[in-house]
């Protein structure tokens, strides 16, 4: 590594600034980033609403827990017990839609209606409930249970893109917390020389060797030092303040922290992007992907009730003091139900599917316009990321070759062979070109986060 930055000025900076607190901390951008993904509030909160979906699932499972239910009903007056009935069993729905129910029945009494009369010592009963029609194939609780099992795996998705939102705005503030830090040793330097040049031709001007315009243009160069100082410290508390949103690690908010940098760090891009498989396995994507299916089984549910209604119910029956026999005799002891149900104009269901058809072009058309943008945006971050190290190249060769002429001009200038003009002038070239430096390997870093974060990975780069 040829240079780690410039860092070691905002360490010594930093505690020159605040000398009570010694404890300080480099911190470079991928330690930093992953402080913020193990340990930000706002990461942690998105995995907490996963878990929350977790729950959702687990809950909708419930559609086929075995219940146990009862009714009982009596009714007494005058010395005369009217009737009671007890009926007490349990019900199971299966994942094919088939209920299967088994239970216990008692009645007695002198007013009992006389198709509720049974033995002695009750019925017992096992049966079955099967859709013939309608509900059949799917029905209600079966899409529930499936429009779940997506939602939990959207959870996932939605998780990884506030993550990668937020991994992003991170990022992006650490960049500018170094730019503010940079362009802060930028302007002391500069104001630092416009000091000792001023002070200088005072002097000069003491001994009759300068003139006293040179010494108004020596302040007035110095006075623009101090506002480029005074500019730059306003935008490094800014930023200093800001940059304490995205520190987290216990260890690091006890500690003053600065950023460390490898100013020779070239991007890495994933080979996969060249063959844009990338493109189709980004999160958003996926969710709409995910979005799709969930309107699926809508489709599907409402198709499926294009049939009749038809539920068939099949009872076997024992006396309940025989239950340990198995003597339940089909032919005799039984229950048969039958319920048929048909809307005539099939408006709702047709509505229904017809809404599903429409929302599904709907969800494609996203889809289509999602692929553009984001092929769109790789392949403008992707060019913009190589650009801006282009220009990072030739900025650093143009920054040392003014830096050079400064020099020389102010070596000339000591000697009486140049004019304070010429020295302010190469000078503000330089300034103004390391400021130019400093802003585009800004823009740069950001812009390789803004590379990763358009393929959705900045969580997988980041672990």
């Amino acid at each position: 590594m040829k240079r780690v930055v410039n860092s070691l000025f905002a360490l010594g900076f930093l505690v020159s600034c605040f000398a009570q607190r010694v404890d300080t901390a480099a911190v470079n951008e991928a330690s930093f980033l992953k402080q913020v993904y193990q340990f930000a509030p706002s990461v942690l909160n998105s995995g907490l609403q996963v878990d929350i979906q977790n729950q959702d699932w687990l809950a909708a499972k419930a559609v086929f827990e075995p219940k146990l239910g009862g009714t009982y009903a009596a009714k007494n007056y005058g010395d005369k017990l009217y009737y009671s009935k007890l009926d007490a069993g349990v019900k199971v729905k299966t994942p094919l839609g088939v209920k299967v129910t088994g239970g216990y029945t008692q009645n007695e009494g002198v007013f009992l209606n006389p198709e509720g009369t049974v033995p002695l010592q009750g019925i017992a009963y096992a049966g079955i409930e099967i859709p013939l029609g309608a509900g059949l194939f799917t029905d209600e609780d079966r899409t529930y249970i499936k429009q779940q099992r997506i939602e939990n795996n959207a959870a996932g998705l939605v998780n990884q893109l506030e993550i990668n939102d937020h991994l992003l705005s991170s990022g992006v503030a650490y960049w500018h917390w170094y730019e503010s830090i940079m362009l802060l040793e930028l302007s002391q330097e500069a104001i630092e020389q416009a000091r000792n040049r001023w002070q200088y031709v005072v002097l000069q001007n003491k001994i009759g060797e300068a003139a006293d315009i040179d010494t108004l243009e020596a302040f007035i160069n110095y006075q623009n030092r101090q506002a480029f100082l005074l500019e730059s410290t306003v935008k490094w508390e800014k930023y200093r303040n800001y940059i304490l949103n995205f520190l987290w690690q216990p260890e690091l908010q006890q500690k003053m922290v600065a950023p460390l940098v490898d100013i020779d760090y070239k991007a890495q891009f994933p080979d996969s992007f060249q063959q844009r498989q990338i493109t189709q396995t980004h999160p958003y994507i996926q969710l709409l992907v995910m979005d799709s299916m969930i309107n699926q089984t809508n489709l599907m549910l409402a198709k499926e009730y294009y049939k009749p209604q038809v539920d068939l119910a099949f009872k076997l029956q024992e006396d309940g003091g025989s239950i340990g026999n198995f003597n339940y005799n089909p032919t005799q002891n039984n229950y048969v139900g039958l319920n048929v149900y048909m809307p005539i104009f099939l408006r709702k269901q047709r509505a229904k599917s017809e809404q599903a058809v429409i929302k599904n072009e709907v969800i494609g058309n996203k889809k289509k316009e999602a692929l553009v943008k984001l092929e769109n945006a790789q392949r403008t971050y992707y060019q913009n990321t190589i650009n801006l190290k282009q220009s990072l190249d030739l900025l650093e060769v143009t920054n040392d070759n003014y830096k050079r002429m400064l020099d020389a001009e102010q070596a000339k200038f000591n000697a009486g062979e140049s004019s304070l003009f010429i020295v302010n002038n190469r000078e503000l070239k330089w300034i103004e070109s390391r400021e130019k430096y400093i802003k585009t390997y800004s823009d740069y870093r950001k812009s390789i986060l803004d590379y990763y974060h358009s393929l959705g990975i900045l969580p997988q780069i980041v672990q």
